[in-house]
């Protein structure tokens, strides 16, 4: 999670959607189509927070084997868009790389 966010932070549009785009119904195409959108809604302050974040891996959720939830609680800091609406991530490893399924 902690390379994902930091991708996003600097606007990593491959990063990103190598980790995000299972999770969106259109796959890699939707993932590159839509992430360029939300680069655009990040504030400087954003930016900085998005570089940052650290995960607390004592605060994650095992979900078997190959499956881990990353609740809200687990990252900080915090940008606003993430504190007003607080999402628990759910990732999985596969292919050798954990990847955010929902």
């Amino acid at each position: 999670m902690e390379e994902y966010f930091h991708a996003l932070g600097a606007k990593d549009l491959e990063t990103v959607c190598r980790i995000t785009g299972p999770a969106f119904d259109g796959g890699m195409k939707e993932c590159r189509t839509l992430t360029p959108v939300q680069f655009g809604m990040f504030s400087d302050d954003d930016i900085k927070k998005l570089k940052a974040i650290r995960v607390d891996p004592a605060k994650l959720q095992s979900k078997g084997p190959d499956k881990v939830a990353v609740p809200p609680a687990a990252v900080a800091p915090q940008i606003a868009m993430m504190a007003a609406e607080p999402k628990t991530f759910t990732m999985a490893w596969r292919d050798g790389t954990w990847v955010v399924v929902a």
